[in-house]
């Protein structure tokens, strides 16, 4: 659901020296943590393909520069206010243009949930519809106590995606993520945290600080076993517990191969932080 800049008050567009404000996301890289911004605060960050495509672009570059964690975040007031209505009432699609579009949304959200490093969302303001899916796409979502998540979908003739019907129904169980779907429930952040559908929550001056710290420690850690965990824990629910077992066993041996499984047993030994290098 898309939310009008003016019904929500007016905000300045969030500029850094290196931002193009044309441009819907905007991907910058601050030691071993890498952001994708996405840049349409006059709408609330509103989505559209080309802020899916940025999405996408910027995890891959992520990715190639071997961050070791993606932090996603929406620029003004807003984290994301869903689809841009406007746009979508403007535009006239045909049922092949239809499908790329719903196809590219599923899969800017496939690919926050499968990335090989940990991704953080933070939400402040709203996050509705499009904006929630992505939101819970992350491995860890950190609200603002006053944000808002909702999916509006039922309400307005449409229906929601980016897997919310496995995502939310992990975090929070099939019948209260049928309830907030099917009532377009709005929680807080506060409320979100509370039932287990985001991670944490904080006052909006301190939402920053909350990420930093988090990006920072999950930075600190051993990408390689980072990356083993975030995989199999998406198979929760698909694999057997005998697979689980073999997948967990083989992946410690993988990890016994490195440089980085040696350097953590000298920096214990020495009672030292230890300095991964992913390999």
């Amino acid at each position: 659901m898309w939310l009008s800049s003016e019904s929500l008050g007016s905000e300045p567009i969030m500029t850094r020296r290196d931002m193009a404000p044309e441009s819907p996301t905007v991907y910058q890289r601050e030691g071993d943590v890498a952001s994708i911004r996405l840049n349409r605060p006059d709408s609330l960050n509103a989505v559209t393909p080309d802020l899916y495509a940025g999405i996408q672009e910027g995890l891959d570059r992520a990715e190639a520069e071997d961050a070791r964690v993606v932090v996603l975040e929406g620029a003004g007031r807003a984290f994301c206010v869903g689809a841009d209505m406007e746009q979508h009432g403007e535009t006239e699609r045909s049922a092949k243009e239809r499908r790329e579009y719903v196809w590219q949304a599923q899969d800017a959200c496939e690919a926050v949930q499968t990335h090989p490093r940990p991704v953080v969302a933070k939400v402040q303001g709203y996050a509705i519809g499009a904006g929630a899916e992505l939101a819970l796409s992350a491995d860890f979502v950190l609200m603002a106590e006053d944000a808002e998540l909702r999916f509006p979908e039922v309400g307005i003739g449409t229906y929601i995606g980016g897997g919310v019907t496995y995502t939310l129904a992990q975090r929070v169980g099939r019948a209260r993520a049928k309830e907030l779907v099917l009532s377009a429930a709005t929680l807080t952040g506060e409320e979100a945290t509370g039932e287990g559908v985001v991670t944490s929550c904080h006052p909006a001056t301190e939402l920053d600080a909350a990420v930093d710290r988090l990006a920072t420690d999950l930075a600190g850690n051993a990408p390689i076993p980072m990356k083993f965990a975030k995989a199999q824990f998406g198979r929760v629910g698909a694999a057997s517990r005998e697979d689980m077992l073999t997948a967990e066993a083989e992946a410690l041996l993988a990890c016994m191969a490195t440089d980085d499984w040696q350097e953590g047993i000298d920096a214990f030994a020495e009672d030292r932080d230890p300095e991964f290098e992913g390999r």
